[in-house]
């Protein structure tokens, strides 16, 4: 599947998905700051020119109960400076490699699930992740059928799962405090299964549910 442009990526595909959802009754909060405090909007200025290059995947599917998911992963405690956090599952583009590529394998790698090239939809706007010096291409999957998971426990502690509909549902959304190097601040975050879900993988969740929100 040849993927969008840059200038059209942000429509067609969200229009296919959103018929193909059902989203029409669909609303989404209207989150100003999905960054937290003191990113000063960096993840969506230009990367640094020594930026690394990194790409994951949003698979959306139906559970057991028909409803549409998004699987999450909890990072092992072996994966430094995210050691612990929830993402979605992606990695480091390796040589030769495009982003596609990179989102297919790790989803595959970190979770024992390979998702086909047709499955992929399109592309969200990339994201910058200034505490690891990456810049993330993220990638929008649909399947109709249920998948049997299987993660590294090497990277992987273990699998949540995001209702799509508890995205959209702005009771889910709180802030918290975080204290990096003795700097406090306050940050948004989606509360999934007791878990808090806030950073990067928060803004590309948003903007997931932003553009099945805008597509008329």
């Amino acid at each position: 599947m040849r993927l969008p442009t840059k200038k059209t990526r942000t429509q067609p595909w969200i229009r296919a998905l959103q018929e193909t959802l059902g989203t029409s009754e669909m609303t989404f909060p209207k989150l100003r700051h999905s960054a937290p405090n003191l990113s000063y909007g960096r993840h969506k200025a230009p990367s640094y020119p020594r930026a690394r290059q990194a790409a994951n995947l949003i698979l959306i599917y139906p559970n057991e109960q028909g409803n549409w998911t998004i699987p999450l992963m909890i990072r092992a405690e072996t994966e430094g400076i995210h050691a612990g956090e929830i993402a979605l599952p992606g990695g480091r583009c390796e040589p030769g490699e495009s982003a596609q590529q990179t989102a297919l394998r790790e989803f595959c790698e970190e979770t024992g699930h390979q998702v086909s090239v047709p499955a992929v939809l399109g592309e969200l706007p990339p994201t910058n992740v200034w505490a690891s010096n990456h810049q993330v291409r993220t990638f929008v999957a649909l399947e109709r059928s249920l998948p049997v998971w299987s993660p590294d426990p090497c990277e992987v502690a273990g699998l949540i799962f995001l209702p799509l509909s508890h995205l959209m549902d702005p009771r889910n959304f709180g802030m918290h405090q975080v204290t990096r190097r003795r700097v406090q601040f306050s940050a948004l975050h989606l509360n999934v299964d007791g878990h808090r879900v806030w950073g990067a993988t928060l803004r590309m969740l948003v903007e997931l549910g932003e553009a099945l929100t805008s597509a008329k």
